[in-house]
């Protein structure tokens, strides 16, 4: 069994990895050159890779049509051309890889929303304290609903549920779980949305659900609830989002994720953070100090149950992410 290391994760890793894979002979692309690469690459049986295109060059991706699997590290593959990939990729996912950090940020942000904290950071650093007159929640009174029900969502659901509130999901699947009031399939959305006081977004970001957060669906949402995106941004309506919170001031977002990131940021912010009813964080929701090691591990041991003929996670179906553009 040939295993190919495509990210440089050599001298901190190696142990763990030879650990796991006792039997297999490992190739770390770090100490080849262009040649011995490719014939790496040539004969690997599995590739841990951390994004495709960061650690396998251009020129090397036709190559990946062998592998009988091709693990990345990245939860999320909507960064990828597959019109640049091989047709025949066998392509898996970090799915839940990262999801602890992201659910206790996501927790953080609905008990910040819930309790008024921006609006009163707003207030005091202005010169008003106002003990009355905020429209502060509790968890216990309310029901969450998780939008996607995979690794991300039944964290989500781990971490909200000593809370005592009621928690929903919905997902293309019915989701499972005994933590669950009441579970949803993708057709039941207009319902499940009119009972949230919190929706959070887990959601896979794919054809299918792109704007999938449209202004009908946020007109259906309870005036006082809010959102929590964790997964992509344009999952929601941008304009529709800024016009529900420009218009009621005690409905409140929380966002992660965000249209522009990076350097592509907006020199002098998104324009929803103008309102005190929302919340940001800069994509960096799953980050901890033990977040890349968990999500390494997360990775390896989907090879591991691969190789042992278990179930595994994160398979890819090209289909959903595949644009004409």
């Amino acid at each position: 069994m040939n295993i190919v290391i495509a990210p440089p994760i050599r001298k901190k890793y190696e142990k763990d990895i030879s650990s796991l894979f006792p039997e297999a002979s490992l190739f770390y692309l770090e100490d080849m050159d262009e040649e011995k690469r490719k014939e790496a690459l040539e004969k690997a049986d599995v590739v841990l890779s951390r994004n495709i295109t960061g650690d396998i060059r251009k020129e090397e991706l036709p190559l990946l049509a062998k592998p009988a699997m091709v693990q990345t590290t990245r939860t999320g593959v909507d960064h990828l051309d597959f019109r640049t990939l091989p047709k025949g990729i066998r392509l898996y996912c970090n799915a839940g890889g990262w999801a602890r950090g992201i659910a206790e940020s996501a927790c953080g942000m609905i008990i910040a929303l819930n309790r008024c904290l921006r609006e009163q950071l707003y207030d005091l650093q202005r010169g008003e304290f106002h003990i009355l007159g905020y429209h502060q929640k509790l968890l216990s009174e309310e029901t969450v609903l998780i939008a996607g029900f995979g690794g991300i969502g039944q964290a989500v659901a781990e971490v909200l549920h000593p809370f005592h509130c009621r928690l929903t999901a919905i997902s293309r699947h019915l989701p499972k779980s005994p933590l669950l009031a009441k579970a949803y399939t993708m057709d039941d959305l207009e319902e499940a949305v009119k009972e949230a006081d919190v929706l959070v977004l887990a959601l896979p970001f794919s054809k299918e659900t792109e704007g999938i957060i449209s202004r009908h669906i946020l007109s259906l949402m309870k005036e006082d609830s809010m959102v929590v995106d964790v997964a992509r941004a344009r999952l929601i309506d941008r304009k529709a989002l800024l016009d529900k919170v420009k218009n009621n001031p005690h409905f409140h977002v929380a966002m992660d994720v965000w249209w522009e990131e990076n350097e592509a940021y907006p020199k002098d912010g998104d324009p929803l953070l103008a309102y005190p009813n929302v919340l940001g964080s800069a994509h960096n929701a799953e980050m901890s100090s033990t977040a890349h090691r968990e999500a390494l591990m997360n990775a390896l041991r989907n090879i591991r149950a691969f190789l042992d003929g278990k179930p595994v996670k994160g398979k890819v179906h090209r289909e959903e992410y595949e644009r004409e553009n």
